[in-house]
């Protein structure tokens, strides 16, 4: 008796494995590291003229090859490294830039936010430089690129500045900023929520104290500065602690009683510690 014909199905199975194999092989092979551009240490040392130029005039210049130096895809790491740092350089080259001429160092900050933790690193040496210290809405712009870093490295400054800066703006911004950080790991993204709220209980504790009715009492601002913060930053802490809880609650008393009953909460996209 002569053997019955294989079917298709069997007889594609091995061919099927082998496909399945060889995907995964090729998903654990590393991609190869790109050469070093040669091109990038003239490109830089030509970026440096152009924002050191006394009067200015070559600001768009400049701008101009900042994108397209941050416009290259799979740079070599060391590339990356150093074009992080030529951004960087932006801040402190030349004389200083107010008014509309801030555009320079907002488009390097936008630059700096796609070089990850190289980005970030160079984003907090621009934020810490006495040079722009009094630019608070620059300063605002910086620590919004900061956060898109998602360099987990900047999270205690972000944090900090957060809960503790006399800007609001700044501390606006922070709030904000934290909102990108949501790959970081659950037992760090809970100390940012729960500070967060803290900060924020503190300010509502503030911001509905009895105000006195002695007229010869001190004055007592504590009540309205508490209240113009609150205006400031609470829609974006708000949609903060929705992005890294994966819960959706509204006012402060909300948060916390949530907190109170889910101390140990995870988010849909959080790893278990």
């Amino acid at each position: 008796m002569s053997p019955m014909p294989r079917s298709p199905v069997v007889a594609a199975r091995p061919l099927l494995a082998a496909a399945v194999l060889a995907a995964c092989l090729a998903a654990q092979t590393p991609a190869p590291v790109p050469p070093v551009d040669p091109a990038l240490p003239d490109q830089l040392k030509e970026l440096k003229s152009l924002v050191a130029d006394p009067k200015m005039v070559a600001d768009f210049q400049a701008i101009g090859l900042m994108q397209k130096l941050i416009g290259v895809e799979n740079r070599n790491p060391k590339d990356k490294e150093k074009l992080a740092k030529g951004l960087g350089d932006v801040f402190r080259t030349g004389k200083v830039r107010t008014g509309d001429k801030e555009i320079l160092y907002r488009e390097a900050g936008d630059a700096l936010a796609k070089l990850g933790a190289d980005g970030g690193k160079e984003l907090a040496k621009a934020l810490a430089d006495a040079r722009i210290k009094d630019a608070i809405p620059l300063q605002a712009h910086l620590i919004l690129a900061l956060g898109r870093t998602e360099d987990d490295k900047q999270v205690d400054f972000l944090v900090e500045t957060t809960t503790r800066s006399h800007v609001d703006e700044l501390r606006a911004a922070a709030g904000e900023a934290l909102g990108s950080f949501t790959s970081l790991d659950i037992k760090p993204r809970r100390d940012v929520v729960k500070a967060i709220i803290r900060a924020w209980g503190s300010l509502h504790s503030k911001a509905t104290e009895a105000e006195s009715s002695d007229p010869s009492a001190p004055v007592n601002l504590d009540p309205q500065n508490a209240r113009k913060t609150l205006r400031a930053v609470e829609g974006k802490w708000v949609a903060t602690l929705t992005r890294l809880t994966g819960v959706s609650q509204t006012g402060f008393q909300d948060w916390q009683r949530w907190l109170n009953k889910h101390p140990n909460w995870t988010a849909p996209n959080s790893k278990k510690p």
